[in-house]
């Protein structure tokens, strides 16, 4: 069975979207935390980055960048019974912001990143206290690499970093999912309880 980071809501806003400009349209089928699934045709073609524009009413719009993470092609024949369309994965601050501080562009690094304090206290209890993480990442990295992660706090202005080793990796089409091991957990787990006040 699927099992998904984070829970998805059924919800239709009509959505623009283009490389450079509001070009194409579809509808949302269902959105979460990280992304939401635009049913369209034609889809684009996986990795490309957008410019999102979604309706909420009339006069309410959000505007954001993204990038398409899977597909879902349809036959012609098939449209009226199933969803052709594109998952796309919402761009993070962490990366956004790697892009005005090019020194931050290391091809280790990784993000986690938590705006409330009930997101960092879940992840808290299932796998950080734990003394690792699962993450995913554009690019490859071997098990038993060394990488560094970073856990943004978002909701208290902070981030902390920690090198971990790859014990696992999962590929899936234009991702990769890797399971991490602190190398210090006992300073990692001290740190992020810190946060928290544990």
């Amino acid at each position: 069975m699927e099992k998904r980071r984070h829970r998805r809501y059924a919800r239709r806003f009509r959505v623009r979207y283009g490389e450079r400009t509001l070009q194409h349209s579809g509808f949302t089928s269902d959105v979460s935390a990280t992304g939401m699934f635009v049913v369209t045709s034609p889809v684009p073609k996986l990795g490309t980055r957008l410019h999102v524009e979604v309706s909420l009413d009339n006069d309410r719009q959000l505007y954001f960048e993204g990038m398409v993470a899977r597909m879902t092609l349809v036959a012609p024949e098939l449209r009226s019974v199933m969803k052709g369309g594109f998952g796309l994965r919402f761009l993070t601050g962490a990366e956004l912001m790697a892009e005005m501080v090019p020194h931050l562009r290391d091809p280790k690094r990784l993000v986690l990143s938590y705006p409330t304090p009930e997101a960092l206290a879940d992840a808290y209890e299932r796998e950080l206290r734990r003394g690792g993480a699962f993450v995913w990442s554009e690019r490859e990295h071997p098990v038993n690499s060394i990488v560094t992660v970073e856990l943004d706090a978002q909701f208290a202005g902070r981030q902390l970093a920690f090198e971990c080793r790859v014990v696992h990796v999962v590929t899936e089409p234009g991702r990769f999912g890797l399971a991490l091991m602190f190398l210090d957990a006992g300073a990692a787990v001290s740190a992020v309880g810190g946060l928290l006040g544990r």
